[in-house]
């Protein structure tokens, strides 16, 4: 019985939701969650999965999302792991709209809220919203490649947020070191191919790589994707994890 009433309240949620052209409502298969997209524009790959799945934060601990998109990485990094507060800091406009609406939509208002603004505003706007400079546990999925490095779509919403276009590893490094209070930890997901990039920019700004995971897309294949926890001041050395998704 509980179960039918939880799918009839489910039901009249998504008949209730206005979406807007090209949007619809996906499922994210955990904690009854769902999240809007356009379907048209960027979307959340299984990368995204990769990196909710990978932070760690404790219940009384606050994440924040850099680079946060519709919010998939965020609200299930925080169902996850129970944080006690989440916020998502988003540039592009329509992605931090639509994160806005996710939250609302699946009851998140206490504990989940979106900023759309530059990542390199993001301190001064979280200060001027919590009074702190410095918090837990930062994540982030970035923008991957130099435009350099592959061809662009055409399309602004997906390139900005698949090419270093608006900010750049560097930046991200910067931010999430000054973000984080003593101690605390950085999760990110990237290229493996810029591994060493990665692990050098951390170290420039007091970022000590402590787990690499190595993700292999099939066998005999190099990896694609790496994830990566930093400890703010940590010490040297880390733990390197090889995980085979095939």
């Amino acid at each position: 019985m509980k179960k039918e009433m939880t799918s009839q309240s489910n039901k009249t949620k998504i008949n209730n939701l206005h979406l807007q052209k090209d949007e619809r409502l996906d499922d994210l298969q955990y904690n009854n969650l769902y999240i809007i997209q356009n379907k048209y524009n960027y979307c959340f790959s299984s990368d995204a999965v990769l990196l909710c799945n990978f932070v760690k934060a404790k219940k009384t601990e606050t994440i924040v999302d850099l680079c946060s998109g519709s919010g998939v990485v965020g609200i299930l990094a925080q169902a996850k792991t129970n944080a006690k507060q989440l916020y998502m800091i988003e540039l592009q406009k329509e992605l931090a709209n639509m994160c806005e609406r996710s939250i609302e939509y699946n009851g998140l208002q206490d504990k989940a809220k979106v900023f759309c603004c530059d990542i390199v505003d993001a301190q001064k706007i979280l200060f001027q919203e919590t009074s702190k400079k410095q918090f837990d546990v930062v994540c982030v999925n970035p923008p991957y490649y130099l435009p350099t490095q592959k061809k662009l779509s055409g399309k602004e919403q997906i390139d900005i947020a698949k090419f270093e276009l608006r900010l750049n590893l560097n930046s991200i490094c910067k931010v999430a070191s000054d973000l984080l209070k003593f101690g605390g930890k950085f999760f990110m997901i990237n290229d493996s191919d810029r591994i060493a990039e990665i692990i050098q920019t951390m170290q420039k700004h007091d970022l000590q790589p402590k787990v690499l995971q190595f993700v292999f897309p099939k066998p005999n294949t190099k990896s694609n994707v790496v994830l990566i926890e930093a400890i703010k001041a940590g010490k040297l050395g880390a733990d390197v994890v090889c995980k085979n998704l095939y």
